[in-house]
């Protein structure tokens, strides 16, 4: 029996059973394009809330008692570097 007018199929497969494997592809595509959209802006936005939550919450404790973040990390690291170059410049004869 012959078709009255040409079936247009897909691009990658050429038969009809074919090409509803393509427009099942294509469908699984679309939804992991949104999914992974949707994560990556969702994902972004839950960092800068909780970067700024956390900022926040840093500068409060900071203002309302006698500790300080940057002493505590930035400056003992400073300090253990500062004592391993003198330790090292001690080896020197």
């Amino acid at each position: 029996q012959k078709q009255l007018r040409e079936v247009p199929m897909g691009r990658i497969f050429k038969t009809p059973k074919d090409d509803s494997v393509e427009e099942t592809l294509r469908a699984m595509h679309l939804a992991n394009t949104f999914d992974n959209t949707y994560e990556w802006g969702v994902g972004w936005l839950r960092t800068i809330i909780i970067s700024g939550a956390t900022a926040l919450a840093v500068s409060a404790v900071e203002a309302n008692s006698a500790y300080s973040l940057w002493e505590m990390t930035v400056e003992w690291g400073y300090g253990l570097i500062s004592d391993f170059g003198n330790w090292l410049i001690g080896l020197v004869p």
